[in-house]
């Protein structure tokens, strides 16, 4: 092969870079996750980076010495080709260190498991939670308190969890409060509202089909499956608003299956859990007075027609 035979291979090259370099960034695939807000989503991302890193030098020297083979042992003219030899020790030093590159992969994960899976306590900044809000779902790192032990707090602790149920079904995220009046729930949909340094426990289920619960930037992805309850877990840093996704795919309407988590201060998150109370009752009263109407109109109905000779 003649030196000019290269010439279109180096030309389709330097093209491909170009148009990688002149790629806008809509148009360009991000290897980057999410900026981390919480905690367990740093964790997560940390996790995501040392992999990446493994697997980029695992691939960097995988194909060097292939090439530094293909380079030592090639034919040439006049030449034999070189040859390595072969023996029961030869492969040793790859396979132990190979093995112990496993077995640091593998005592990372469980550290970076464990650090995912602890709760941390709510910030100073953050809501004070009374005690019965607290997960009670065997996440480690929060244990399910006792009322009747004889020296379970009687006020609230300012650093226990608050605890949120997150509905999926066709095609809407119902999120839970705690609070509210006897007989009344709050709840709101496709928007989470949470204060800002507080710790939120998610108890995740579904009414009908598996959906995926998926915050990235609050943490990681948890399966809404009916019959039973995921939990996650995020402690969000910053105030703003975060969007959430669903990947397993439900149905005609997963595009409209969306939700979003809204960090505000505590002070807003307050006002705004009067506020949707206030909302909340204002609709079941307007529902009552509706489905009441139709009653009286049937009363006076039946009264004219007794009068009527």
């Amino acid at each position: 092969m003649g030196p000019r035979s290269g010439r279109p291979l180096i030309a389709f090259a330097l093209v491909l870079l170009g148009a990688l370099a002149l790629a806008s960034p809509a148009q360009a695939i991000s290897l980057a996750p999410e900026t981390p807000r919480s905690p367990n989503a740093e964790a997560i991302a940390t996790t995501y980076w040392v992999m990446l890193g493994i697997a980029a030098a695992l691939i960097v020297a995988v194909n060097g010495a292939l090439i530094a083979a293909a380079l030592r042992f090639r034919a040439r003219r006049s030449r034999r080709p070189g040859r390595a030899p072969s023996g029961r020790g030869r492969l040793r030093p790859a396979l132990a260190a190979l093995s112990v590159l496993a077995v640091a992969v593998f005592v990372f994960g469980v550290v970076m498991t464990a650090a995912v899976r602890d709760v941390d306590e709510s910030g100073p900044e953050g809501l004070e939670a009374a005690l019965a809000q607290t997960a009670q779902v065997g996440i480690s790192g929060v244990p399910p308190p006792d009322p009747f032990a004889a020296d379970a707090p009687q006020d609230p602790a300012e650093t226990s969890p608050l605890e949120i149920d997150a509905i999926a079904q066709r095609w809407v995220w119902r999120f839970e409060y705690p609070g509210g009046e006897a007989g009344q729930g709050l709840f709101t949909y496709g928007e989470l509202v949470v204060p800002v340094d507080t710790t939120v426990i998610v108890n995740v289920t579904s009414t009908d089909v598996s959906h995926s619960y998926w915050v990235p930037a609050l943490g990681g992805q948890v399966q809404a499956t009916p019959g039973s309850t995921s939990e996650t877990w995020f402690k969000a840093e910053e105030e703003g608003r975060y969007a959430g996704n669903s990947t397993i795919f439900a149905g005609t309407g997963f595009p409209s299956l969306r939700s979003w988590v809204r960090v505000v201060s505590v002070s807003e998150y307050r006002s705004f859990l009067g506020d949707l109370g206030g909302e909340l009752q204002e609709a079941q009263e307007t529902v009552a007075e509706d489905e009441g109407e139709p009653e009286e109109a049937a009363d006076e109905s039946a009264t004219s027609e007794e009068q009527t000779p």
